[in-house]
């Protein structure tokens, strides 16, 4: 028997942009990873009928503080049928705010009022590090209102040359600093350009999950391998940076090293639904 799959961790762009930005993306990351969507609302619907996906968590990033509203508009008419009933019912809104937003407070305060339960950020589009104290009141805040933020965490294809802002190390320094923070760290926390074993500092925070979007280069590393066959259950989320990887593909690659039925629900659905709220 198969148990529910939530894809915690998507992206998507309105039509009119998806093209550009996924062409960006692609010439950023000089072919080391192609995407298997187009970046739009439609193929990533159809897509997940494709992979056996029921609802897919869609994460924007605001890169400017700027785009703070243009995203929460977005997310409340996908919400509210604006972009058809299935848009609605099986696509989950995220919203985002930039840290270097002067009125972050009142914008994340709402996300959390409009309904809303996190907040996608990305270090490097947004040019901070997770252990900077300058940000510590951001992440506060967003603990405050009630939201959770899920970052991308390790390393990123597209800026080889930038020093490591998000790894296991900075994300620590993060959750000592603002105590009860729910934090997902993308991409099994961040493993990706850093020591063995660094992602397991982040097991003594118990509001501190990872994601399972490991990039394909990553399949074979031993590193993901290991994080993924030993972390907690409770404490993973599956989630595959679609439209980066195919969700069908991915699981299959969970349940390699999960085969426990009850590790699977957890990761694929109940973990996602508890932090939902579902």
């Amino acid at each position: 028997m198969d148990c529910e799959i939530i894809d915690f961790h998507t992206h998507n762009f309105p039509d009119e942009l998806a093209p550009r930005a996924v062409d960006v993306m692609v010439k950023k990351l000089r072919g080391c990873l192609l995407p298997v969507g187009d970046g739009t609302l439609a193929t990533q619907l159809a897509d997940l009928d494709k992979s056996g996906v029921s609802r897919a968590v869609v994460c924007p990033i605001a890169t400017k503080p700027t785009q703070f509203q243009v995203i929460l508009d977005r997310a409340k008419a996908m919400r509210d049928g604006e972009f058809g009933e299935t848009a609605a019912q099986r696509l989950i809104q995220l919203c985002s705010v930039h840290p270097a937003d002067r009125n972050y407070v009142a914008h994340l305060k709402e996300i959390a009022d409009t309904g809303f339960k996190g907040i996608k950020l990305h270090p490097y589009y947004q040019d901070f590090r997770l252990d900077d104290p300058r940000v510590v009141p951001f992440f506060s805040a967003v603990r405050d209102v009630g939201l959770f933020a899920i970052a991308h965490c390790g390393l990123d294809l597209g800026f080889p040359e930038s020093p490591m802002t998000c790894g296991p190390a900075q994300i620590a320094a993060l959750m000592r600093a603002v105590p009860g923070l729910v934090f997902i760290a993308g991409h099994l926390g961040g493993c990706g350009g850093n020591p063995p074993h660094a992602t397991d500092e982040l097991l003594e925070f118990p509001k501190c999950y990872i994601d399972t979007a490991v990039i394909s280069v990553c399949d074979d590393d031993p590193e993901s391998q290991r994080v993924m066959a030993e972390w907690p259950a409770d404490r993973i989320v599956f989630g595959t940076d679609y439209f980066w990887r195919d969700a069908k593909k991915l699981a299959d690659w969970v349940r390699r090293f999960r085969p426990d039925f009850d590790d699977q629900r957890k990761i694929f659905s109940a973990n996602a639904q508890k932090l939902l709220g579902l």
